[in-house]
């Protein structure tokens, strides 16, 4: 009985806050990476204004992160199309906020890469149109130039078959390569330079310039990071394994 108590209380004291202290609250929990606890807070602050842009776009960021900590196929893909409806919202509750261009950006390249490869090439277009966006709105969001680098490593990696595909959808496919791909990773690192992700795609995108000296001491770089995530956990696993294989 008392604990069906104490948590009628924390109910309670969570339903009688206010809107920006539940926005602060799920920031706070962001930075400390409890993902399942920013969605429930940000959650109880949609039934307090649901067309509040401070609520629609971190629940975009919100189901992003929640797929992104997953290894759940179902769960992947459930919270990439949730959150691209509210990255949808907040592009058009304000166009001119960098949030808005960041997350749509980013989730319609994930509904792209769900939905296969000539759905992924239509939609390269609008993330990179929306990511450079954000970048113009807010140049010092490290996130923006890691999405740029993997929307260059990405396409200029596109198989034979996939630029066959690129090539129908488009009379002249988007322009990408390997080097811009590294300039971008490099700007984000030099913006933040304790994010895994950064210096693991850095690595990749070496191997793929045949710089293994370079590739080598980029994994090495993220494998001395401390992991705070389940996706730093997958990151620095995978960056072993490509170390190894070196």
């Amino acid at each position: 009985m008392k604990k069906i108590i104490v948590i009628s209380l924390l109910g309670a004291l969570v339903w009688g806050q206010s809107l920006e202290d539940l926005l602060s609250q799920a920031d706070a929990l962001h930075d400390q990476n409890q993902f399942d606890q920013v969605y429930q807070v940000l959650k109880q602050a949609e039934k307090i204004d649901p067309n509040n842009f401070e609520v629609v776009w971190r629940l975009a960021r919100a189901h992003f992160d929640l797929s992104d900590n997953s290894s759940d196929e179902e769960t992947i893909n459930k919270n990439i199309y949730a959150g691209f409806d509210y990255a949808k919202k907040a592009l058009d509750m304000d166009p001119n906020r960098a949030e808005s261009h960041k997350w749509y950006g980013i989730l319609i390249g994930r509904v792209g890469e769900i939905e296969g490869t000539e759905q992924k090439i239509k939609n390269s277009y609008q993330v990179a149109e929306h990511t450079l966006k954000a970048i113009e709105l807010d140049p010092t969001d490290d996130g923006n130039y890691h999405v740029m680098g993997r929307w260059h490593y990405a396409l200029a990696d596109l198989s034979w078959f996939e630029r066959t595909v690129a090539s129908i959808v488009y009379a002249e496919p988007p322009q990408a390569s390997f080097e811009e791909a590294r300039d971008f990773f490099k700007k984000a690192i030099e913006i933040d330079p304790s994010d895994i992700r950064n210096y693991v795609w850095l690595g990749k995108t070496y191997e793929e310039l045949d710089d293994e000296e370079a590739a080598a001491e980029a994994y090495k770089k993220a494998l001395s990071l401390p992991a705070e995530s389940d996706s730093d956990r997958l990151l620095q696993q995978e960056a072993q394994e490509l170390l190894d294989d070196l």
